[in-house]
Formats: structure tokens, sequence, C-alpha cells
């Protein structure tokens, strides 16, 4: 009974000060004045905003804008500088390589199935034309060069399916569209793998020299009876 008795006193205790609090408040505040000018908080609705900025743009513009630049994006391409051959030249290069890093394939194991492993190890020598022969010759043209343009034009003509058209330099889209065929931008292992130094260049491969790019730099003027002598 002593417990219960206590128990009552300390809640008429705590009954007490929470009635005391609101009183001891109110007479602490005070006016502290106004410290500078005040506004009410309002968070903008962000959808409204985005609808007041698109206000006033004009999006058949921009249209057109984006439009053109899908249409055209082949002429914004950065050029490849290569020097236009004086003279006429063929070299035979390997395109043989070091591998950076492991070359892993499915490998079919004694019993008949297949796993995971190492084909070739980081610092295998890999020839690839030990593996895969193209089929087709490369043509390397500067299309700013309007002899070279010419020239891609008259060949791709007489050879529509054995010759494919690389610019170094250019508008590749706008000479495919003139040609009604593919016309491919110049890359950088075509210069480092392929040894393509001077426009116009014919590269290919022959029977009697399976492993090696045959690569023949031609001089000025132009003739297509004369490249197509380097054709297989």
């Amino acid at each position: 009974m002593e417990n219960v008795v206590q128990y009552s006193k300390n809640t008429v205790c705590v009954i007490a000060l929470a009635a005391m609090l609101p009183m001891i408040a109110m007479a602490d505040s005070q006016d502290l004045g106004v410290l500078g000018p005040t506004w009410e908080i309002e968070e903008p609705d962000m959808r409204l905003a985005m609808v007041a900025e698109a206000h006033g743009v004009d999006w058949a513009s921009i249209n057109d804008n984006l439009s053109d630049q899908a249409r055209h994006h082949t002429r914004d391409i950065p050029d490849w500088y290569l020097p236009i051959a004086e003279h006429t030249e063929t070299r035979h290069v390997d395109p043989s390589y070091i591998l950076e890093e492991d070359i892993e394939a499915l490998l079919r194991q004694p019993d008949g199935s297949y796993q995971w492993g190492v084909l070739y190890e980081a610092g295998t020598r890999v020839n690839p034309l030990e593996h895969v022969r193209p089929d087709n010759w490369l043509l390397v043209v500067d299309l700013r060069v309007d002899d070279q343009r010419q020239l891609a034009m008259a060949l791709k003509e007489r050879h529509p399916v054995n010759l494919t058209i690389i610019a170094t330099a250019g508008d590749p889209g706008e000479l495919a569209t003139d040609i009604g065929r593919a016309v491919y931008f110049a890359e950088e292992w075509h210069f480092r793998r392929l040894g393509i130094t001077h426009t116009p260049s014919l590269a290919g491969v022959r029977d009697d020299t399976p492993h090696a790019v045959e690569v023949t730099h031609f001089a000025y003027p132009y003739a297509v009876e004369t490249l197509e002598e380097y054709l297989p």
C-alpha cells in the first residue's frame, strides 16, 4: 500500500509542474521588436517554374537545328591530316601486334565440353591475318581534294562489291549520298596497323602474301585504270 501512495504523490507533482509551465512561458515572453524585413515562406512549384522557363522559347528553331545536325553530322567529324602522295610506291605491312592482356575464349575440353580459358596470353605477338582474311580492299582518300573524290566515285562504281572507301577528311556522308553506297571515316588503327601514310592509297591482302597488307599510294594525276591494275 505504501508503494501505491508514493506513486500517487509523484503523479500529482508531475501534473502540477505541467500546469505551471505555460504560466512560466507567458511570464518570460517579450516583444523583441523588428530586426529587419520579413517575407512569407513560399516554396515555388517546380512544374510551374519549368513551364515559365519554356514559355517564349523558339522550339521550331531548336528542332530545325537539331535535325540539321543529325542530317549533316558527318561533316563535323574531325579530319585526319595525311600528306598527298607525290610518287607511287608499294609496301607490305605486317599488321601484327603484342597483346596487352590475356584473350579468353570458350575452349573445347577432352571430354567434348567447353570451358572458359586463356586462348592467348598477354605479351603474345598476334597477326590477325593468320585467323581472318578481309575480302575487300580499301581505297583511302581525302575528300577535300576534288580529284580524289572523283577517283573514289569512279572506282567504286566499277567495283561496288570488293572495294570499301575510307575518308581521312571531308564529308563521307555527302559522298555516300551521291553514290548510294556506304563510305567510312578513317580511324587511328588504319594508320597504326595498316601503315596508311598518304592519300590516295589502296590497301588489301593478296594470295601470295596472305600474312601482310599490301599498301600502295598513288601520285597525281589519278587514273582509275592505274588503280585497277593493283586490285585482285
